[in-house]
């Protein structure tokens, strides 16, 4: 089944064109909708990441005795979190992506196909002169942090390993 639930003959005409418009307008704030969860995703996970490095920080920076073992267990669950956090992104992606094919197709029954004309104009994110795709620059922050992370793992182990010689 495509887009369309109706027959175009039988379809009153004073109807179609505006019911179209309706729902063209639903759904492309539903496409909004979905961009805003993923900017909020954005500032939770980069506020619980911060808020990770700042723990670690402060245990590394203060004598705690066997904090190696905590600044171990939170830096491995803050990979996990940067790994969980780009998975995120990428389903929001997937369904941003979809819901703009779908805008695009509403678009053939509306007068302009603004969406479909922009992402032409865009060179449909195939050059990063004219538009870097959000996703791709979104996936950059986790994967820095979870860099950054995985290097104070490997740095607590061998400061371990060189102090029980």
């Amino acid at each position: 089944m495509g887009l369309k639930n109706f027959n175009d003959i039988n379809y009153p005409d004073n109807k179609k064109t505006e019911h179209t418009l309706e729902q063209y307008k639903m759904y492309v704030e539903s496409a909004e909708k979905v961009s805003d969860r993923r900017s909020n995703l954005n500032t939770f996970y980069l506020s619980l990441t911060t808020t990770a490095a700042g723990i670690i920080g402060y245990l590394k920076t203060n004598t705690i005795s066997n904090s190696e073992y905590l600044i171990i267990g939170l830096s491995i669950s803050a990979i996990l979190i940067c790994i969980y956090w780009v998975n995120l992104l990428e389903n929001y992606r997937k369904l941003n992506s979809g819901k703009f094919k779908v805008i695009h197709e509403i678009e053939k029954e509306l007068p302009l196909n603004l969406y479909e004309y922009e992402w032409k104009k865009l060179g449909k994110g195939n050059d990063p002169k004219l538009y870097k795709k959000l996703s791709n620059v979104e996936k950059v922050i986790p994967f820095i942090f979870g860099t950054l992370f995985l290097l104070v793992v490997i740095i607590e182990i061998l400061s371990m390993i060189n102090c029980s010689c």
